[in-house]
């Protein structure tokens, strides 16, 4: 069992687009917050074929940690996005590579809200 990490909760500031190689469209939300166990973070989540007849699709997320002793990590992983049905919601999952640790990021990203919340796990690689 992974065991939990810490908590993060990220402010939507910003979004860009841009495309791939193949003319396919990105959506980069770019967010502040706090990671419990990280201190400040700055995250862009990446979202591949964001548009309105996908229900799931690519994510990678690109980021740095500052934490309170000076120290900081960066972040960048790949995972996937899933549409919650009937909302302006998507959930999240990533595997960091956080400067060699690896780490499960599980969130749910609201536009209501405008917040990027969840959890983070370790990553058992013995399984």
């Amino acid at each position: 069992m992974a065991e939990v990490l810490d908590t993060f909760e990220l402010k939507h500031i910003s979004t860009t687009y841009s495309e791939d190689d193949n003319g396919s469209v990105l959506t980069h939300f770019n967010c502040r917050g706090n990671a419990a166990g990280f201190g400040l973070v700055y995250d862009t989540a990446i979202f591949s074929d964001l548009n309105g007849g996908s229900d799931s699709g690519l994510l990678t997320r690109i980021g740095h940690a500052f934490a309170r002793n000076g120290s900081y990590v960066m972040g960048h992983g790949k995972g996937q996005w899933k549409r919650i049905p009937g909302e302006h919601a998507w959930e999240t999952e990533v595997v960091f590579d956080l400067d060699g640790t690896r780490v499960r990021s599980v969130g749910e990203l609201r536009l209501d809200t405008e917040i990027h919340s969840g959890t983070n796990y370790s990553v058992d690689d013995s399984l």
